[in-house]
């Protein structure tokens, strides 16, 4: 356990993850407070990288613990870079691919996510009614199609500006599905609601102004802001529930109980009597927090809201759902900035368009840096290549005059026709020609973008180069540690032998169970299994006599637990009663008790390697301090400290 949490420190330390602590300037920064080959170790350096998880200064005797490690981790350094593991093309390959992640993790806490919640910060003041026009077209729908479905909405867009009612445009245009139209009157909408293409139209309208058409992924639209308002706050409702019928049984029913509310009844009682969520029910009526965020029916929000929340209860409402008395226990208050804003990101962290991926910061750096994909030579390419029919892609020729036409750009680069079948070739080779689709260009922006991620992050952000060099410092002493330290293949085994031959008596096997585990989802299996094994059948042939059972077979030093510890009492050649064991039915058979016994030296070996770690550990690190002259100036330390402090 020990050697394991050591482990761990390391994996944390050497590669960054623990965030150093950077203190305040000192006189004494300069001060070396120790030396590996060639290199000063700094009084300002030792602090700086210090970590404890602690945002105090480090004490005295926390830089004194802390100095020979740090020594032994910049010897580690030299004595990796001695042996060539900065070369190392696995090494370099792993390097490059936590790099670029990482480059993925800064442009979106850096730039992303702060520039999305302002915005998010600011669109959630508001709310926004609209109505829209709206005709469905498929994602891979051909260009006639999006024209055609432009056309319609431009017509649309006109005749709303010129006063032909909203419902009279929307039934004429709009698409019908199922029977109805997918456009009309949208209610309320807060931040979040709906799709993000829709949402930064609607956001960047005048009341009254209609949109020019747009595209989602329901189709083509024109969007019109009737009204906007300032956001009303989400209240925490309970409710007294009875559905809605064909006659007046459930409006009597409702008035009923707003009439034992009004008599001074008991909430809980009323309650009781007469709701039909049985969910809330449960909970004195809740059914949690309300507002234009969440997917209720429109007019039960807005039935809620209209409420006034100093009221004990409302009167009787109907909403989609049925007949209502609301009771609002809280109106969504904060009480500083700092928990409104946190409430806010988890907010923003949930809704539909915004995500923490690759991709998400993929499509923020296109539109950042203004990529474009050259359609109509895409099309070009595309008539070339699907001419060769069934011809594996991997065997046709450069497409001679196209080669030069630029088919992608991105961050003032243009990008061939002749990249883009290079691409093409490499990832798609042993396609036919006559697979080839048009989304393929899709795919090779996005490698576009990730193969300069890395460049553009470095040059955006300077420190983040310190964390690639952090994180590579890391990998390479991990790698050597695993080799001098942890590693099974190349430890001494000669040594070990002899520490085993030394001990032979610290190494045994105490006395154990030997047992048959069966298992089934039926007891009547089980019990066909018992009678099998207690008439002389062997309980190695019961799983192939029986159906639908699981036979395994084993010996364990640990039968305290649940259900194992079942095996200390029973007696050999016997069963043990029915147990649960993982979500399925199972009984022991006690086979025998095996002695007691000392363990071969290949039993042993791990045991004995974990042991020997410390000591070999020591060794290599005093074979490291002698090969790099490592000093430790504990002296010059404690002076700096005391005119530091």
């Amino acid at each position: 356990m020990a050697n394991k949490t050591y482990r761990l420190f390391f994996c944390v330390f050497l590669m960054g993850i623990a965030p150093s602590l950077v203190f305040g300037q000192s006189k004494n920064d300069k001060t070396v407070v120790g030396k590996v080959g060639n290199q000063e170790v700094t009084y300002a350096e030792l602090k700086k990288n210090y970590s404890s998880g602690s945002s105090e200064e480090p004490t005295l005797e926390d830089l004194e613990s802390f100095l020979p490690i740090y020594l032994d981790y910049k010897a580690k350094l030299l004595a990796a870079k001695d042996q060539g593991y900065y070369e190392d093309s696995a090494m370099v390959a792993e390097h490059e691919s936590y790099v670029k992640q990482a480059a993925y993790a800064y442009w979106l806490e850096n730039e992303i996510k702060p520039a999305a919640f302002d915005e998010f910060k600011k669109r959630a003041e508001m709310e926004l009614k609209t109505y829209h026009i709206l005709v469905a077209v498929g994602p891979n729908a051909p260009q006639q199609q999006v024209d055609a479905a432009i056309s319609k909405l431009k017509q649309a867009r006109k005749e709303i500006s010129d006063g032909v009612p909203l419902d009279e445009v929307n039934e004429k245009y709009s698409t019908v599905r199922g029977g109805s139209s997918m456009g009309g009157d949208i209610p309320w909408i807060s931040v979040g609601r709906t799709v993000q293409e829709f949402e930064d139209v609607v956001y960047g309208l005048e009341v009254g102004e209609i949109s020019e058409p747009f595209k989602t992924q329901f189709g083509y639209h024109i969007v019109l802001l009737q009204d906007k308002r300032e956001r009303r706050p989400a209240r925490l409702v309970n409710h007294i529930f009875v559905r809605g019928t064909g006659d007046s049984t459930a409006y009597d029913k409702i008035h009923s109980a707003y009439d034992a509310l009004e008599e001074g009844k008991p909430w809980n009682l009323v309650l009781n009597q007469f709701t039909e969520d049985g969910a809330s029910k449960r909970s004195n009526g809740r059914i949690g927090w309300v507002s234009y965020r969440q997917n209720f029916a429109m007019n039960f929000v807005e039935a809620v809201v209209s409420q006034d929340p100093s009221e004990p209860y409302s009167e009787p409402v109907k909403t989609n759902y049925g007949y209502h008395i609301f009771k609002i226990d809280s109106v969504e208050t904060y009480a500083s900035e700092k928990d409104r804003n946190q409430a806010l990101m988890e907010q923003l962290n949930d809704t539909p368009y915004f995500e923490e991926s690759n991709q998400f910061v993929v499509e923020f750096l296109q539109k950042q840096f203004n990529a474009e994909k050259h359609l109509g030579n895409e099309d070009l390419y595309k008539k070339w290549i699907v001419a060769f029919d069934t011809a594996v892609i991997s065997t046709l020729p450069e497409p001679a005059g196209l080669e030069d036409e630029t088919v992608y750009s991105f961050k003032g680069k243009k990008y061939t026709i002749e990249d883009y079948h290079d691409f093409i070739q490499n990832t798609y080779g042993k396609r036919k020609a006559n697979a080839y689709r048009s989304n393929l260009l899709d795919e090779f922006a996005r490698k576009v973008v990730d193969d300069n991620i890395i460049e553009m992050t470095l040059a955006k952000y300077p420190d983040f180069e310190k964390q690639s060099e952090s994180y590579l410092n890391g990998l390479v002493v991990y790698n050597i540690n695993e080799k001098n330290v942890w590693s099974p293949a190349t430890v001494d085994s000669t040594r070990l032998r002899s520490i085993y031959e030394d001990n032979i008596n610290k190494y045994q096997y105490p006395e154990r169970p030997f047992y048959y585990l069966m298992t089934s989802r039926h007891d009547s299996t089980l019990t066909k299994a018992k009678d099998f094994v207690n008439n002389g059948g062997s309980p190695d042939s019961v799983k192939v006599r029986i159906n639908r059972i699981g036979v395994s077979v084993d010996s364990t030093t640990n039968f305290t637990q649940e259900p194992f510890d079942r095996l200390g009492e029973m007696d050999i050649d016997s069963f043990s009663e029915t147990f649960e064991y993982n979500n399925i039915r199972g009984i022991f058979w006690l086979e025998d008790r095996l002695p007691a016994r000392n363990m071969t030296f290949d039993e042993a070996f791990n045991r004995i390697l974990a042991e020997f770690q410390p000591q070999r550990e020591k060794e290599w690190l005093l074979q490291l301090r002698d090969k790099y002259k490592v000093k430790v100036y504990v002296k010059k330390l404690r002076k700096a400290f005391d005119k530091d402090a």
